[in-house]
């Protein structure tokens, strides 16, 4: 019969025993039913009927004692309760309950593969490369298509204009280095006066964008590194800069005057003094050209020096044959028992080439010392590169061909003469000896030397 079950009807019932039952208020609500099918404690059951038929959806084991386990009478009357509004609600408990667990084990299941989601999606967010990434990697690109200087310059401003300069804007993702960031690193260098570099700078990062938009899938790359960039946030900012044709050009006087004291000047080492000449006494060479050559690239047999041009767009290396007068030979025997036990003719370590930057330094501390002056009156400033300029002028004026000074200071040969100069490098050696013999009379008298100098070039 059913009544209230207390605690001690609970402890009272014996294994096998009789069932006990407690209706739930309210008519047709169903009842809990307590069985002890065992030893173990009592199970407590919620009872319904459902088209004429009887049903019993377990509720939990009952806890007997104070340490036992189990629920009490009163959380087992109130869950009696959940299920007897879900039979009154539903009818069928067990399919509803059947399809909560359904429900539930979909939302558990969702939530998994959405937590998921989110890891692989922060996992692919941390491999994004940073704009250091980038442009490391845009220089590897370069490396064997352009010359060493470049990628030597490339390496500089990685490191001084990006990680130390701008440390916060390196380590960003590059996919979200916005147009203002790219402001931020050029801002300070434009300040500075460097407006050239800035526009540099701005060249560098545009492409390293413009190479990671376009490589990120390339077989060939050998970076890993994802960037899953855009756009181009360097293309937002302007060219700022108007570059100026140089057209620097160094009077007689102003060469006679550095060639006989350049190695005078203590500011200026005795390599770098000699390099300096040696460029003016083959004719203004590219000074980056000359002055990595090692010595094998010297043939005291045949007087030439090889150089390889690789200048322009493109990378295109070609071999540029110097025939050498006997100034230009003279210098290479007293730069000989300075560098001659090492791999470089031009060096300062023994260990490579002396740096690209540093021919301008030198001239720079040739201006700023004492001999820097004609008559109490300063020289203008110049640069290595205007030494080139001021000997194609002088060939000029002493009635040098322009074809062969041309050749002699390696200008760009185009289509088939160009093909056929690449393939056979020593068949302009004639023509440019002709412009080294020109080139070689005209120095001697801007020099006051008698012409002594051109013997065989």
């Amino acid at each position: 019969m059913a009544s209230v079950i207390n605690d001690q009807k609970l402890k009272g019932m014996q294994p096998e025993g009789a069932p006990l039952t407690e209706s739930l208020p309210g008519r047709g609500m169903g009842a809990i039913l307590f069985k002890r099918p065992g030893e173990a404690p009592p199970s407590a059951y919620f009872r319904y009927r459902r088209d004429g038929k009887s049903y019993l959806v377990k509720i939990g084991s009952c806890k007997t004692g104070a340490r036992g386990a189990g629920l009490t009478l009163p959380q087992i009357r109130e869950r009696a309760w959940e299920l007897a509004k879900v039979a009154y609600e539903h009818g069928d408990v067990k399919a509803h309950l059947a399809f909560l667990e359904k429900q539930a084990e979909a939302e558990r299941h969702a939530s998994e593969l959405a937590l998921a989601e989110q890891v692989r999606l922060r996992a692919i967010e941390a491999a994004r490369g940073s704009l250091a990434e980038l442009f490391n990697d845009y220089i590897d690109s370069r490396r064997g298509t352009v010359r060493e200087s470049q990628v030597a310059e490339l390496e500089r401003v990685l490191r001084v204009e990006l990680e130390e300069a701008n440390p916060d804007v390196a380590e960003m993702k590059a996919r979200d280095v916005r147009p203002g960031h790219i402001r931020q690193i050029l801002l300070p260098i434009w300040d500075r006066g460097s407006k050239g570099m800035a526009d540099k700078v701005r060249a560098y990062l545009h492409a390293a964008y413009q190479y990671g938009l376009t490589a990120e899938h390339s077989l060939s790359r050998t970076s890993r590194k994802s960037f899953a960039l855009e756009l181009n946030p360097v293309a937002l900012l302007p060219k700022e800069h108007k570059a100026t044709a140089q057209t620097r050009v160094l009077t007689d006087a102003e060469l006679k005057h550095f060639w006989q004291t350049i190695t005078q000047t203590d500011e200026v080492g005795p390599v770098m003094a000699r390099l300096l000449k040696f460029v003016i006494a083959t004719g203004g060479q590219r000074i980056d050209q000359v002055s990595r050559e090692p010595w094998t690239s010297y043939d005291s047999e045949k007087r030439t020096l090889r150089l390889i041009d690789a200048k322009g767009r493109g990378g295109v290396r070609r071999v540029h044959l110097i025939p050498l007068s006997s100034r230009a030979i003279e210098l290479l025997e007293e730069v000989e028992p300075l560098t001659g036990r090492h791999e470089f003719i031009w060096t300062t370590t023994g260990k490579k080439p002396i740096a690209t930057t540093s021919p301008s330094h030198a001239v720079r501390d040739w201006l700023d010392s004492k001999h820097g002056k004609i008559d109490g009156e300063q020289i203008p400033p110049f640069t290595p590169r205007d030494l080139r300029r001021t000997c194609a002028q002088l060939m000029q004026r002493y009635g040098v061909e322009n074809q062969v000074s041309d050749l002699l200071q390696s200008h760009g040969q185009t289509g088939v003469v160009g093909q056929h100069y690449r393939n056979n490098p020593e068949a302009y050696l004639p023509e440019k000896t002709k412009a080294m013999m020109g080139f070689e009379t005209a120095l001697s008298k801007v020099l006051g030397e008698a012409v002594e100098k051109t013997g065989k070039s």
